[in-house]
């Protein structure tokens, strides 16, 4: 199991520093782990892409919990009802919890009192 982690930490790292394209490899992602990973590569870039856009929003937050069901990341917005809950990978969350938009939200929520984890 630890084996199969490891590859998929590579092969996402291999992505979000696009050292590999999909659109040039297709055939590697067309089934199996790589499709796996491609898929999780998708959701953490539109997380990061919606935390960016959050940011601008008043009263927006983010934060991680890390509970028995593993590491659950959430984005909340009051202002426009919106709420969104994703379980991550430890490799997912090192690389989402560099990106702007996401520093930018627990940054904010740190200097309000927020609960950033």
């Amino acid at each position: 199991m630890e084996e199969k982690t490891e590859w998929m930490r590579n092969m996402f790292t291999a992505l979000t520093s696009k050292q590999i394209s999909r659109n040039k490899n297709f055939s590697l992602f067309a089934s199996g782990w790589q499709k796996q990973v491609f898929r999780r590569f998708r959701i953490v870039c539109a997380l990061q892409r919606e935390a960016e856009r959050l940011a601008q929003v008043p009263g927006s937050q983010c934060w991680v919990d890390h509970n028995s069901e593993g590491l659950q990341f959430h984005l909340d917005c009051p202002a426009l009802r919106y709420s969104r809950v994703v379980p991550l990978q430890n490799y997912e969350w090192e690389w989402l919890g560099q990106q702007r938009g996401v520093r930018e939200m627990l940054t904010s929520e740190s200097l309000e009192g927020g609960t950033a984890n």
